[in-house]
């Protein structure tokens, strides 16, 4: 199961860009090593004595290299960032990233060099797996018999129960035992505070079967709660807030839960689930506000539900997607359900570039397949209620097979319901209330009963607001909020009776209950609090005018004049088979069939093989002079923007 964009500026955002390959073969003079989220790969290389060893940043979080030993550290690498090391003596030289790992579990690697052999056996680094205890294990209380969290963690036995008293704790804690149950007596009151300096609040990592209970984590450099690479995880009522990357998080793993949880002020996801399939988790009754987005889930899916949840004020609301930055692309297979979803349009929200273009969205399915979206209330949002997206990263990945039916989408300012061109085909809409949509008629052309929901479609306009906010995040100039700064939350409820209920770890494949009740949207409706208040958005082609002169010629260039460019491609094909009178009728059909039917090379081709009498350097001006000026315009608004 262990699995896991700095995309040309302008324009270029649409292409693809080449993943550097992993090296490793013996006699190799130099091997790079890729650092995505959150592996090294290839994860063992072996080299000749004197050979450098390079390590690039290919994922979206920082990452950095750190021999076991301390023989050879790097600092803290953003996306792009490279370390290189020459090895100058044989042997085994394992290394980890300390902010996702440690000596031997994580995000762990090996450099072999020579003919050294894997230290512990074929496995290189790890922990195996153990099976989960019999009994309870005995309560260790902090600070009664151990001074920090820490030693109390490093004391417990697998089963144990690790009982903190209120208090205010400056430290960051890493769980290598299985089957901890640790939990704090008072939610609001038993804080982990990283004062701007620590890594992660609580880091469980490879071991199995962990719940952390009625806490508190802020201020930390990266992530309130993680987890990685484990089989049996639960967050339950826990506060994060004011973190520099995740709230609550969960990565590499299966067999979790995350329940009656609050996030704000991170620039990534307030809670977030990434690269497992199937995953085995469900998120529940959980509020997120003050993100850049709610929820996060990249390539994650498989029996993975986001459910029964309020996500509000982010700049986003909940966002599966697929990106290459980490193992296993595509996402597929999330159903979000039974969620109130409103309001997010928060620019002032602390984000990342990578997260600003999805402002002003509810509920996005960014490059995922087969999910089911369905009985939200997703309402008050500046651009789009429910919107399928592609996802451009070093490939382009379309959405296809996602179902979103029976939610009540109201008051957005550009459309409630929106599918951006292209897609793989297979996306549907079905049984939902709502105003608009983009295309129109969504649930007539894309109805998950038409047959012509099997085919590509979607509005090509729905993409550039998006593009649009992505270019202005890369001019560098993105107004933010600063997550140290945020806001503080109100206190929020403690779980009842922490004092006094026994250890009660995540035991895998028990630990997510199944089925779920799931809350209807149109009795979320009558309950809710908050009422739409979005003005329609004001668009030309699609284009909102808001975006102001320079993003709408952007969006000209980059939408709507390729459209005009190959219509008149079609139309002026067309007209001219029409009037060749002497051309034989079935000539005329077979070359109309590969104009109407096959896209750009069937109007190209017919005008350089279907003895078309419109004179040759008219035909060249029209098919090549309209590409050069048009390519020539988007690469002068890839200059301009970069």
């Amino acid at each position: 199961m262990r699995r896991r964009l700095r995309a040309a500026a302008g324009l270029g955002l649409l292409l693809t860009l080449a993943f550097p390959a992993g090296a490793g073969r013996a006699g190799e003079s130099s091997v790079d090593v890729q650092m995505l989220d959150n592996v090294f790969g290839p994860r063992i290389v072996r080299v000749p004595v004197g050979a450098e060893v390079s390590w690039t940043n290919d994922g979206r979080s920082p990452h950095n290299v750190t021999a076991d030993d301390g023989a050879f550290a790097s600092s803290n690498l953003e996306r792009g960032g490279t370390f290189s090391y020459t090895f100058g003596a044989e042997g085994a030289f394992p290394y980890h990233c300390t902010l996702h790992g440690s000596p031997g579990i994580g995000m762990t690697g090996v450099v072999l060099v020579g003919d050294a052999e894997l230290p512990g056996g074929s496995s290189g680094v790890g922990p195996g797996r153990e099976p989960p205890p019999s009994l309870p294990g005995a309560t260790i209380r902090v600070p009664q018999d151990a001074a920090t969290i820490q030693a109390a963690v490093d004391a417990a036995e697998p089963g144990g129960l690790v009982l903190i008293s209120p208090g205010v704790y400056r430290e960051a804690v890493v769980v290598t035992t299985p089957f901890l149950t640790i939990r704090g007596l008072d939610r609001s009151e038993t804080i982990l505070d990283g004062g701007f300096e620590l890594d992660n609040g609580i880091s469980v990592l490879e071991a199995d079967g962990v719940a952390v209970e009625n806490l508190t984590a802020r201020h930390y450099l990266l992530n309130g709660f993680l987890w990685t690479s484990v089989f049996g995880y639960r967050a339950s009522y826990v506060t994060a807030y004011n973190n520099g990357d995740y709230g609550v998080y969960a990565f590499d793993s299966a067999y979790g839960q995350f329940d009656h949880s609050y996030a704000s002020g991170h620039p990534d996801s307030g809670f977030y689930i990434g690269q497992c399939s199937p995953c085995h988790a469900v998120v529940t009754d959980v509020l997120a506000e003050d993100n850049a987005l709610g929820f996060s889930g990249t390539n994650a899916g498989g029996a993975l539900f986001v459910i029964n949840s309020e996500w509000r004020d982010n700049m986003s609301g909940i966002v599966p997607n697929t990106l290459d930055s980490e193992l296993l692309a595509p996402q597929r297979g999330i159903v979000i359900a039974g969620n109130w979803v409103h309001g997010n349009n928060a620019a002032d929200a602390p984000a990342k570039p990578l997260q600003y273009p999805s402002l002003g969205i509810g509920i996005i399915v960014n490059g995922g397949r087969d999910n089911l979206v369905t009985q939200n209330l997703v309402e008050d949002h500046a651009n789009f209620g429910i919107a399928l997206l592609p996802s451009p990263d070093r490939n382009l990945w379309l959405t296809e097979g996602n179902e979103v039916r029976d939610n009540l989408v109201r008051g957005s300012g550009d459309a409630d319901l929106a599918m951006a061109a292209p897609t793989g085909g297979g996306d549907c809409f079905a049984g939902n209330d709502f105003a608009t949509s983009l295309p129109a008629a969504i649930e007539w052309r894309s109805g998950c009963g038409s047959p012509l929901h099997h085919l590509p479609g979607g509005n090509l306009g729905v993409a550039i607001g998006p593009l649009l906010r992505y270019l202005e995040a890369q001019g560098g100039d993105l107004s933010v909020g600063d997550w140290r700064t945020r806001p503080a939350p109100p206190s929020q409820e403690s779980m009842p009776g922490a004092g006094q209920a026994p250890p009660n770890p995540a035991i895998p494949e028990v630990a997510v209950p199944q089925p779920f009740r799931i809350r209807d949207a149109r009795a979320l409706a009558a309950s809710a609090s908050a009422s739409p208040d979005v003005s329609q958005e004001v668009t030309l082609l699609g284009i909102p005018l808001s975006a102001g002169l320079a993003g709408i010629l952007i969006g000209l260039y980059a939408y709507a004049l390729p459209l005009i460019l190959y219509s008149a491609w079609i139309s002026i094909a067309l007209w001219d088979l029409v009037r060749q009178d002497a051309v034989p009728n079935r000539v005329r059909v077979a070359w109309m069939a590969a104009v109407l039917v096959v896209p750009l090379v069937g109007p190209i081709a017919y005008y350089a093989f279907g003895r078309s009498p419109i004179q040759r350097s008219l035909r060249v001006m029209l098919v090549a002079g309209g590409l050069a000026i048009y390519l020539a315009l988007a690469a002068l608004g890839a200059l301009l923007g970069a």
